[in-house]
């Protein structure tokens, strides 16, 4: 359910998953798009990253809308463990222009990607993406060229937390 009646879904999720991050005692990082929300508000991308920095092995977890963003809320709220020596990153909206139904600058979100990258996955040298929906911005070939000493995998779309976490216990295994 929505805080108020005027609040927009992209709104709620954003409010939501930075609850869950702060529940979790996740930072997360807010990379402001250029686009405004309907309501003339900003929109963002928000990143949390959890485990070592320096982390060889990392997974990269992508919600592009509401489904996705259920689904990494739901994910946070329910706890995720990862083996001491991994990484977890977590992006919401990935493009929230996108998101929040506006016209948005096409190459915004791949930038951003770079960013995150190089910000929060440089030292990773196996790193599997997790789209938790389908459709929206590919992240394979931003990745393959910001890390190309790094194997990359492409794991299959999530449909549900549960599916998530086996999933990312299932990556940290081999």
């Amino acid at each position: 359910m929505m805080d108020t009646p005027s609040e927009s879904p992209y709104r709620h999720a954003r409010r939501a998953f930075i609850a869950a991050c702060e529940h979790a005692h996740l930072d997360t990082v807010a990379r402001l798009n250029p686009a405004k929300s309907p309501d003339g508000k900003p929109l963002f991308m928000d990143c949390a990253a959890m485990g070592p920095r320096d982390a060889a092995k990392a997974v990269l977890v992508v919600a592009q809308g509401p489904l996705g963003s259920d689904i990494l809320i739901a994910l946070l709220e329910a706890g995720l463990t990862l083996p001491p020596d991994a990484q977890a990153v977590l992006v919401h909206a990935l493009d929230p222009a996108a998101f929040a139904g506006v016209a948005g600058d096409p190459g915004w979100p791949a930038a951003m990607l770079e960013a995150e990258v190089t910000e929060d996955l440089r030292k990773v040298r196996d790193l599997a993406v997790l789209p938790l929906e389908s459709g929206g911005l590919d992240p394979m070939p931003t990745l393959a060229a910001k890390l190309p000493d790094t194997r990359i995998r492409a794991l299959p779309a999530a449909a549900n937390a549960d599916t998530a976490r086996d999933t990312i216990a299932a990556f940290f295994a081999t």
